[in-house]
């Protein structure tokens, strides 16, 4: 124990490094192979990444033998690379996802540092770490924690430019510039849209907004910019034309901002707050008392008319720049009209700089011992999830497909939602026939005379319902969610 302390004294540095190392080693890497795959994104999703290797080609996504234009490449590319050098399994698909959450925790506790001190650097990246959706989202092959790890790298970057030295804002205008590329190569359109008005506004509010304008950080910060992205969709453009345009912007852009009806995303304007409070625990407490401490402040100022901010100190700058951000990207996943729990992921950051704020001055102890309850609590949240997630059946799922890739089957799912998980051990195109039409499960018996079946148990429960099924097919093996069947 002694050694370990005058390590601590000795290396400051050098031990919050490998403190934040042990964490991520064992919160965000122990036991992501625990568990399959999970319907529908991430199997989709890893699928798709298989396929680019299979096809040589890296540019094209194809789903089910379909082409897939709804999102850009980079996850894919880097679950495609992950799974080339490690096998196609559940550890392979997450790595990159667990790498990208480990690097935003270790740059939350850079800009901490820099900004106030190592301990807030600490505070502000271990309770980044441990929130409920940051874990849960960093176990999971989906789009949302690579596009946030880019974005906020964006954002990040666009703030350190106040407090880097001259000879440095260059380095750090271009990582702006680059993470950007990156976040937009990631998820799209919003990648511009965020950090150009969370660096705007604190500029404008702070001061110094002109230097984003100097030619000589915007235009070789655009040409970087568009030099990355520009590749990808130009050659998009030339093989599927319109097609790519409506997918991709109009449609997978746009709409969901404006009118999500359609792909049944909407929900109401204050969607995110009861997201936001569940999926920031366990500290979403003392970020509400810490907003709420600050708003009783603000109004005291307006009673007194000493409303008269300036921000001349390092904790205020903080404190503003976290507030911009927090608050411009809450509101605008508000506004937009297509909203999933995921999507509010990029304001953690922010929040997390926020609570470090309110357990800063408080006895390093208490804030030790809430971590260490908060990380192990979390950790089994996580596992509990998952599990009663894949006790839906995806066991099921994945067995039947493989039976019927062994025997050489045409398979076929019938009266059920598109399950990506029957492709990851089937390797051809699956016939996914989402309602309830006899007429086209017969055509598709008539036209493959080989073919197994899969269908929810529940719908047997109707005898009329079963009598006509069995008139096309027969059981071959039933589990609790689902069934396969053959023709007689």
């Amino acid at each position: 124990m002694g050694k370990i302390r005058s390590f601590i004294q000795n290396k400051p540095e050098l031990a919050c490094l490998t403190i934040l190392g042990i964490f991520c080693l064992i919160f965000l890497f122990a036991g992501l192979n625990s568990y399959p795959l999970v319907d529908v994104d991430e199997t989709r999703y890893a699928v798709m990444a298989r396929g680019l290797i299979g096809s040589g080609d890296w540019s094209i996504l194809m789903l089910n033998g379909t082409p897939f234009t709804e999102k850009p490449p980079l996850f894919f590319w880097m679950a495609a690379l992950s799974i080339k050098y490690l096998g196609f399994n559940e550890f392979a698909v997450r790595f990159p996802t667990a790498i990208l959450a480990t690097l935003i925790t270790f740059f939350t506790y850079y800009v901490g540092k820099t900004i106030i001190s190592r301990k807030f650097g600490m505070y502000s990246a271990l309770i980044l770490l441990s929130t409920v959706f940051f874990l849960m989202l960093a176990h999971v092959a989906i789009l949302d924690m690579t596009f946030t790890v880019f974005l906020t790298a964006a954002i990040y970057c666009g703030f350190l430019t106040s407090f880097c030295k001259e000879e440095h804002k260059k380095l750090y205008w271009l990582g702006f510039y680059v993470s950007m590329g990156l976040a937009f190569l990631a998820k799209g359109l919003l990648a511009l849209v965020i950090p150009v008005a969370v660096i705007g506004l604190y500029r404008l509010v702070s001061g110094g907004v002109k230097e984003i304008f100097r030619p000589l950080n915007i235009i070789l910060g655009f040409i970087v910019f568009l030099a990355i992205i520009l590749p990808w969709h130009i050659h998009m453009y030339q093989v599927y034309g319109y097609r790519f345009i409506y997918d991709y912007f109009i449609l997978h852009h746009f709409e969901r901002l404006v009118n999500a009806e359609e792909l049944g995303k909407t929900r109401p304007f204050f969607y995110f707050v009861p997201v936001f409070l569940v999926g920031f625990l366990p500290w979403s407490v003392p970020f509400v008392i810490f907003l709420v401490k600050k708003f009783k402040r603000f109004v005291r100022r307006i009673e007194t008319k000493t409303l008269h901010f300036t921000f001349d100190t390092n904790e205020r700058k903080l404190i503003l720049f976290s507030a911009i951000y927090f608050i411009l990207v809450f509101l605008l996943f508000s506004v937009a009209s297509g909203k999933l729990p995921t999507y509010i992921l990029p304001v953690f950051p922010a929040a997390s700089m926020l609570t470090a704020l309110f357990f800063y001055k408080k006895p390093m102890d208490y804030f030790t011992a809430s971590i260490i309850v908060a990380l192990l609590a979390n950790f089994i949240m996580v596992g509990i999830v998952f599990d009663k997630i894949y006790s839906g059946g995806m066991d099921e799922l994945v067995e039947y497909a493989e039976m019927a890739q062994e025997d050489n089957k045409k398979l076929v799912t019938f009266d059920m939602p598109v399950k990506p998980s029957v492709l990851i051990n089937y390797r051809e195109k699956v016939d996914f026939i989402t309602q309830r039409d006899f007429e086209e499960l017969d055509e598709k018996l008539d036209f493959d005379n080989d073919c197994y079946v899969i269908m929810k148990n529940k719908h047997m429960k109707d005898d009329d319902y079963k009598n006509e099924l069995m008139k096309h097919l027969i059981k071959i093996k039933s589990g609790d969610k689902y069934t396969i069947y053959a023709e007689p």
